[in-house]
């Protein structure tokens, strides 16, 4: 009989955009994968992305098991629907471990391994509490997490921040960082100049943009936390003649849609501004901008920016952790606090007037993909010992 091991998250979207290539990597390893998630109410992916989802587990020889989630943290009554639908999945399966994500996700999950005596890795996809951040996830998040952290085999940090913060506070039996899920660097450093222009010109075209336009470009659900509208309110201090050469782009979906075009319109930007909605060219987009804005409140390790700049363009990020990371100031990009947008407008003002810089940096190599993986492989050879 194979080993079986369990992935689970609230949402489908967290194990769909972090976990493939872990799967791939349980299963290459004899384990026979399951998937417990909430695959009705998938989070921040777009329906057809979903149905691609569930199609690729069910040609990967996934086993996937539906688990009503709620959002954020739940309610009381859907909290123990989830958790008698986790144990009956854990009374039909004999798991060697599990692996855990979301702050909801982990802690119920935890809670029935712990009933199970099943060892757990936990993913801290970014601490909901950090430097500079909210005193609410210190009060309420900073708790559990702790709490939690004694019933956690092992706990994977994503960033430095994080890291140093679970070394000195947490009580899993075994801390590590890896760098993120990893980006394909070695992939993106292959592309060719003519390549990249190639793209530029074709994206252009196919937005309407022209040639010698400034595009900014930034990646990300529409919501508040990724504060897409401070870009726009750096935007409105430019000067008219300042703001006609921009052009900005968002590339994700969600419920600040309808605010921020609302907000563009109230300076006449409307037609320069371009919600791209969901995208798989990101890519291809990333060349045709001449700039990334990353002026996310949080993140784990933004993955949307760490891509920009492997792929060549300068990057505008927020101070925050999981985005500083990876920008060396005056190197391959600048930072500023995301709530000052006297900041921003001051950067891309300089921008316009300069050569950008775009090429290749070493230290980015330490995220590619393939490196994280080595240390995955060997984290989940640690919990089968």
């Amino acid at each position: 009989m194979s080993k079986k091991v369990l992935m689970l998250a609230a949402k489908a979207n967290m194990i769909q955009q972090f976990n493939h290539r872990n799967i791939k990597i349980l299963q290459n390893l004899g384990y026979e994968v399951h998937v417990a998630t909430n695959m009705v109410d998938f989070g921040s992916m777009s329906t057809d992305e979903n149905e691609r989802f569930k199609l690729w587990m069910s040609d990967n020889n996934v086993i996937a098991h539906q688990v009503d989630f709620e959002r954020r943290m739940g309610t009381l009554k859907g909290n123990i629907r989830s958790i008698r639908q986790l144990r009956q999945i854990f009374r039909e399966n004999d798991f060697s471990f599990i692996h855990v994500h979301s702050p909801l996700g982990s802690i119920l999950g935890r809670l029935v391994a712990k009933q199970f005596k099943i060892p757990t890795i936990y993913t801290a996809h970014g601490f909901h509490f950090f430097k500079g951040g909210p005193k609410s996830g210190w009060l309420f998040f900073y708790p559990l997490e702790w709490i939690f952290s004694f019933i956690t085999d092992t706990l994977i940090t994503i960033n430095d921040e994080d890291f140093a913060l679970a070394q000195k506070h947490m009580h899993a039996k075994n801390i590590v960082k890896i760098n993120g899920i990893g980006v394909d660097v070695e992939k993106s450093w292959c592309v060719t100049d003519k390549e990249k222009a190639e793209a530029r010109k074709s994206i252009r075209e196919e937005l309407n943009i022209p040639n010698d336009a400034f595009v900014i470009l930034s990646v990300g659900e529409l919501s508040y936390r990724k504060n897409h509208k401070l870009v726009l309110q750096a935007l409105k201090k430019l000067s008219s003649q300042e703001r006609r050469q921009i052009y900005y782009l968002v590339a994700g979906t969600g419920e600040t849609g309808k605010t921020i075009s609302h907000y563009a319109e109230s300076f006449n930007f409307s037609d320069n501004l371009k919600l791209l909605g969901y995208r798989s060219d990101i890519h291809e987009i990333n060349f045709a901008s001449d700039v990334f804005v990353f002026p996310s409140f949080q993140e784990g390790l933004g993955v949307a920016g760490l891509d920009a700049t492997v792929d060549g363009i300068y990057i505008l990020g927020a101070n925050r952790r999981g985005i500083s990371d990876y920008i060396v100031e005056s190197m391959n990009g600048d930072l500023f606090n995301p709530n000052d947008f006297m900041r921003l407008k001051n950067l891309i003002a300089s921008l316009l007037k300069t050569n950008i810089p775009t090429q290749k940096y070493q230290f980015l190599s330490r995220f590619d993909k393939r490196n994280v993986d080595k240390k995955m492989i060997d984290i989940y050879k640690y919990m089968s010992d």
